[in-house]
């Protein structure tokens, strides 16, 4: 059965169990058809708390952060009009653009859903969060807080009153407005820079130079199924050294589909010697094992476990790719947007309030457009596009 059918069977199943049982769920839960929402005064304090510390310093970032969402604007506009000129007209050049949906445009492993959770609560967590801290510091109250579903997309929210918002001075509104793309942004610079010096974060506990690659997973029914497990570490392919990723993909070009060969690993603290019978890539001509793999850093003491390095790693990459893109994209000039009340509030500073909905209802209307031609050309150029 066709994987969107699958999913929409999923997705309308769950919805009508949920709508059935609204009515035994807590008075705080609202539930509309795909869409539910929990509100909460409970966090309330915290944030109060928050913002009542280094107010100054919050202030100077999210000034920051107006001239960084303003630039993200532009740079995100321009980057998504080009690659729609490239869908168009130069398609072996272009990017796929696409809602990351877990079993379609998301492979389902296991460790791709752990990294994408980790990554999307840490986005909408500091997203929101920044919001409130800001509108706080600013004096505008802030009315609950809570959870939203929305089909399948989980989020959060930071409900101000509006009353205070629509009130406030337009800078004010304007580092409101900024403030959760800006986390964003900070959050994927900071996740950046940790990648960059990653050997020098695990120093400490692991050795930096690879000796070796950790299987992380299991290709179903290929060679390995069966012979080789998680977190095995390979050293040797026929006697010769595996240090790296790169050492491995070499080797396994030089035999062909089909041979027997004889693996050394690391299992538990046990060298093993297995012997399998390689397969034929389904992407290349070379042979392949059916693993997925990542450089092996051994520990420096027993007791530290081996897997460590690849699900740090992991996480921080996805924070920095989603925190980056969800940044971004939020700051386009889009209705329920940031970037569109961002827009809203610059362009009311220039311009009398008639003039000024008139530009923005424009750019509106074109910047919906540059984003949906993009997912739709996308689904055209790429239909078999999937993120791991």
């Amino acid at each position: 059965m066709n994987e969107w059918i699958i999913f929409i069977i999923i997705m309308i199943s769950f919805w009508s169990l949920i709508i059935m049982a609204r009515d035994f769920l807590p008075k705080s839960i609202e539930v509309k058809p795909f869409f539910m929402i929990w509100r909460t005064t409970r966090f309330n304090k915290f944030i109060d708390n928050m913002a009542n510390k280094w107010s100054s310093i919050w202030k100077i970032i999210f000034n920051i952060g107006i001239a960084m969402s303003i630039g993200g604007s532009i740079y995100i506009t321009y980057i998504l009009t080009r690659n729609l000129f490239l869908l168009f007209f130069k398609a072996e050049e272009a990017s796929p653009v696409s809602l990351l949906i877990p079993g379609i445009t998301l492979s389902p492993t296991l460790n791709t859903l752990l990294f994408f959770s980790i990554a999307i609560i840490v986005i909408v967590v500091l997203h929101e969060l920044s919001h409130g801290i800001i509108a706080r510091i600013e004096g505008i109250k802030i009315k609950s807080t809570g959870l939203i579903l929305l089909a399948i997309i989980p989020g959060a929210f930071i409900e101000p009153d509006e009353n205070d918002l629509n009130n406030a001075r337009k800078l004010s509104q304007a580092r409101v407005y900024a403030a959760g793309s800006t986390a964003n942004i900070i959050t994927a610079l900071i996740a950046l820079a940790l990648l960059s010096n990653f050997p020098l974060i695990i120093s400490p506990l692991y050795e930096t130079t690879p000796s070796g690659v950790i299987i992380t997973g299991i290709v179903p029914n290929s060679p390995a199924d069966g012979n080789l497990n998680n977190w095995d570490v390979i050293i040797k392919i026929n006697n010769q050294k595996i240090n790296n990723i790169n050492d491995l993909s070499s080797i396994l070009k030089t035999i062909p589909p089909k041979s027997m060969v004889n693996i050394t690993i690391i299992r538990g603290n046990e060298i093993k010697d297995i012997s399998i019978i390689l397969g034929k890539s389904p992407t290349s001509e070379s042979s392949y094992i059916g693993v997925y793999i990542y450089p092996y850093f051994k520990p420096k003491f027993s007791f530290i476990p081996s897997f460590i390095p690849f699900y740090l790693s992991g996480s921080l990459n996805w924070i920095y790719f989603l925190s980056l893109n969800v940044g971004l994209i939020n700051l386009m000039p889009i209705p329920g947007l940031d970037g569109d009340k961002l827009l809203n509030v610059i362009l009311r500073f220039i311009f009398k309030n008639g003039f000024s909905l008139k530009i923005s209802q424009v750019i509106r209307f074109i910047c919906l457009m540059i984003l949906l031609l993009n997912i739709s050309m996308s689904f055209i150029v790429f239909p078999s596009f999937k993120f791991e």
